[in-house]
């Protein structure tokens, strides 16, 4: 393989968490990665930035509705992901993981389709985690993806632009018709966390992918979608990295992307414990192989981006720097912000 664009968001932790975090943690193969590679500061970014830049679109939701089997050759999309809003003294935090059956979302979603109908609003779940609603016009409005929102208060998250106050009506209509649903009944008198609000984002129209990559991997969805509708052969699971670099090795000339999305979500959840856990996966089932990889000719060079709130920090490597053995590697914990 010739090149490996690996992307790690929230490797990096803030230096009050860090060090408690990171004690302990046995590292070789990651560390000597970051100690040889060329380190370059880059202005931050998000994942579903970087998705778009690199493979030409717009807007996420189109994209992901595609991969989900959806026709999104016209009309406006967003992602519409069902949520529950925890309403706390001083914050409204939002929680991403509601365990929506297939049953519940059809008849969630047929309830949204029967009172929107007017607004020209339709509403699709084709996964039950994964829902959509689609609009003939666009709308001048910018969200925040839910990636960014989960976990968080999202009062300091509203709908943004010139037809803002659109979309908030919309967001405060889907809550009231959602809050007293049948469905919602049922599993308040589970226990259940009620499916109380839809998270509206990635908004924007379908558009031709491009892309300079031959193959994407990971454990992300939504690097997934973006490959497979690129076209780009997809491999699911950090732990297929070393079939991954190995069947690609004989092909010169091919480009690859890999994303380890694993440590970013428990650091977003404050889940220092799970954290710990996805960063030693990393370390056998991702760093280990890609050393492994570059010493031994099958992978030519790597580029490993750290994605964090305030900056990106790249390290470029190739086969030669591998050698450099007087770049003496460093624990994590050095490299907090």
């Amino acid at each position: 393989m010739n090149h490996l664009h690996l992307l790690i968001p929230d490797l990096f932790l803030p230096q009050d968490a860090a060090a408690h975090a990171c004690a302990g943690l046995r590292l070789p193969a990651l560390e000597k990665l970051l100690a040889r590679g060329e380190q370059t500061a880059l202005p931050a970014t998000t994942l579903e930035d970087f998705f778009c830049e690199r493979f030409g679109v717009d807007a996420v939701a189109p994209v992901r509705a595609a991969a989900d089997g959806l026709d999104v050759a016209s009309g406006f999309w967003l992602c519409a992901d069902p949520v529950h809003l925890q309403v706390q003294p001083s914050q409204v935090v939002l929680l991403p993981e509601v365990g929506c059956t297939a049953e519940e979302a059809a008849a969630l979603c047929d309830t949204l389709n029967k009172y929107f109908a007017g607004d020209g609003l339709s509403f699709f779940a084709p996964q039950p985690q994964r829902w959509y609603v689609r609009c003939a016009d666009s709308s001048d409005v910018a969200l925040t993806p839910l990636r960014a929102a989960a976990w968080r208060d999202v009062r300091l998250m509203q709908a943004q632009g010139a037809e803002a106050t659109r979309w908030r009506c919309v967001g405060n209509e889907i809550q009231m018709l959602l809050h007293g649903h049948a469905v919602n009944l049922a599993r308040e008198a589970q226990g259940l966390p009620i499916i109380n609000s839809v998270w509206l984002w990635g908004n924007g129209s379908a558009g031709v992918l491009r892309s300079g990559f031959d193959a994407v991997g990971g454990d992300d969805e939504l690097s997934l979608a973006f490959g497979r509708a690129a076209g780009a052969s997809v491999f699911v699971g950090a732990s297929l990295l070393a079939n991954f670099a190995s069947k690609l090795a004989p092909t010169k000339n091919k480009n690859a992307l890999w994303v380890c999305a694993a440590p970013a979500a428990a650091w977003q959840r404050g889940d220092l414990y799970v954290w710990r856990e996805a960063v030693q996966a990393l370390e056998r089932e991702v760093a280990q192989p890609l050393l492994h990889a570059l010493r031994s000719g099958r992978l030519k060079s790597l580029t490993l981006d750290v994605l964090m709130e305030s900056s990106t920090q790249r390290f470029e490597l190739g086969r030669g720097g591998v050698w450099q053995v007087w770049r003496s590697r460093r624990p994590l914990a050095h490299f907090a912000v």
